[in-house]
């Protein structure tokens, strides 16, 4: 008899543990990264501003990066969290970023754009948007981000740019000056969904690194690969250039994670050599 009830204690599934947060931010800047880490039954389900947060798989248990455009107003957000078995949901503060202010001095025809030059930017925007648009569904990186290259930052992320004395938009990127022909190296492992000449960012190569997550390199001299194309993170994309829009010769480096613009350097806070293994320290 104490044999089958021993066996029927086998047999009776044990509750599994219910949703557990391990890590997640208490206030995002704008522009920034953030990481989310949790303990689930099954694969986890996450919705940040309203968009799916996909989970992947991150030391036995699963890790989220949720995102805040550098355009984003400030205040709380929600972050809802489920599992099989559980819901929790979370404040997540957006707090307002630093960004400057630049004036640039550009030649006309780079900056008052009509006719056919016009109609061929919003063609090529149109491409830019697409080949953000779609992404593998699993991360392609193994391993930590890297900076492209090393230089001065010439122009950093957000800045309030004033073309020829009118207000032009914000600098979705980081600019990184080095000399010509320095080679560009990928952040990291991914495809190519986008390597062209365009009008305003010169030779650009656009890689998808999975879950949503994009880096772009524009204004390159020469480009060395193709749409399609695997890339190995440290692998050559192009040279430095002054294609495009361009004063001098520069690397312009930006980071979009579905859809939003983010500061490349928030990605390598938490995603580059320092923040790779950090430990789970920002419990909610």
């Amino acid at each position: 008899m104490k044999f089958f009830i021993a066996l029927l204690l086998l047999l009776i599934p044990l509750p599994t543990e219910a949703l557990r947060v391990l890590d997640c931010p208490r206030e995002v800047k704008q522009g920034e990264i953030g990481i989310v880490e949790v303990e689930a039954e099954g694969v986890p389900e996450g919705r940040f501003e309203g968009a799916e947060l996909p989970f992947y798989r991150w030391k036995g248990g699963w890790r989220g990066l949720l995102a805040v455009d550098f355009r984003a107003k400030a205040g709380p957000r929600k972050l809802t969290l489920r599992d099989a078995r559980e819901k929790v949901i979370l404040s997540v503060i957006v707090k307002e970023g630093e960004f400057g202010l630049q004036r640039l001095s550009l030649p006309r025809e780079m900056v008052e754009l009509k006719g056919e030059v016009l109609q061929r930017v919003r063609r090529e925007k149109a491409l830019i948007r697409r080949a953000l648009s779609t992404w593998t569904l699993e991360p392609a990186w193994r391993r930590p981000f890297l900076l492209p290259i090393h230089g001065r930052v010439s122009g950093p992320f957000g800045l309030v740019r004033i073309i020829n004395g009118r207000f032009r938009g914000r600098h979705t990127g980081v600019d990184i000056a080095a000399p010509e022909g320095t080679p560009v190296a990928a952040t990291n492992d991914g495809r190519v969904v986008l390597a062209s000449r365009l009008f305003l960012e010169g030779n650009t190569v656009i890689i998808d690194h999975g879950l949503g997550l994009f880096s772009l390199y524009l204004h390159l001299k020469e480009i060395f690969v193709r749409k399609g194309q695997k890339i190995r993170r440290g692998q050559s994309l192009g040279l430095v250039g002054a294609s495009g829009r361009a004063k001098g010769p520069h690397l312009h480096w930006g980071i979009v994670l579905r859809g939003k613009k983010v500061d490349p350097f928030s990605l390598l806070d938490v995603l580059g050599e320092k923040g790779w293994r950090r430990g789970l320290s920002k419990r909610p």
